[in-house]
């Protein structure tokens, strides 16, 4: 046995136990069968079956089929088929997290292999397979509805909102067109009042020439030219044209 919890030591408080998980649950079925030959012929059928566990028990042949054990290495979920002289009894164990329609299904359909295997031994009562089918497809029928219903909503529900979104994409593309419109208005404005304020900013020859002997005017006749530049944003050298311009002309002349 393997113990999971470790030795307690004194002064040490114990740690809480981990719930064990829930014992699975146990069903099965029968059909009636007449067996025509002896177990260990029977056993050949399914000798070459890697998965299969076999033994022979009172003149019955035992199939045992392990998909998952505990951790003692015994058997947890696992379905176990007897073929007696006069039947053949299928045991199965279902986990609490698992559908018992879905899970009688996987076992029926390992049983039906295993029927199919020994055919050549067993004269068997049909109508209680059919009946078993039978049972079967009403439970598939079921458990398939079952989960088609809750897919169907799961779709339904994502569809709504798949329309939802494709609404709020089509509202907000649209914006963002009617802003990129008003932004490509905007830039084009800002732009031609940029050149105008550029135009405004820029004087005349004719201004400029004005400017020039105001300044002279009131510095006494002397100018520098870089202050001047500065003070009305115009570049020296076209501040030196203007003033040979206007010397050349006569309407000021150099001192000395």
């Amino acid at each position: 046995m393997v113990d999971l919890k470790p030795p307690e030591q004194k002064g040490q408080p114990s740690q809480p136990q981990q719930p064990l998980p829930k014992a699975p649950t146990v069903s099965g079925f029968r059909v009636r069968a007449r067996r025509t030959s002896q177990p260990g012929e029977l056993a050949k059928c399914f000798s070459e079956i890697s998965f299969l566990e076999l033994s022979v028990e009172k003149d019955a042949l035992i199939v045992l089929s392990v998909e998952s054990r505990d951790i003692q290495k015994n058997p947890y979920l696992f379905s176990i088929v007897t073929f007696s002289q006069s039947q053949i009894d299928a045991k199965y164990t279902c986990l609490a997290n698992m559908s018992p329609k879905k899970r009688r299904i996987e076992v029926l359909r390992h049983f039906l292999n295993l029927l199919t295997l020994s055919e050549r031994h067993y004269e068997i009562e049909m109508a209680e397979v059919f009946q078993l089918l039978e049972s079967a497809v009403s439970d598939m029928t079921s458990y398939v509805s079952s989960d088609y219903d809750k897919l169907f909503s799961s779709y339904d529900n994502l569809k709504v909102e798949l329309g939802s979104l494709q609404k709020k994409h089509k509202e907000l593309s649209d914006a963002n067109s009617q802003l990129s419109k008003e932004n490509y208005e905007l830039k084009s404005r800002n732009d031609d009042l940029v050149l105008k304020l550029r135009g405004l900013e820029t004087f005349s020859d004719q201004v400029l020439s004005l400017k020039i002997q105001e300044w002279l005017s009131e510095h006494k006749g002397e100018i520098n030219i870089a202050d001047f530049s500065k003070v009305y944003n115009v570049p020296e050298s076209r501040v030196e044209q203007m003033l040979n311009k206007l010397v050349t002309e006569g309407f000021i002349e150099l001192k000395g």
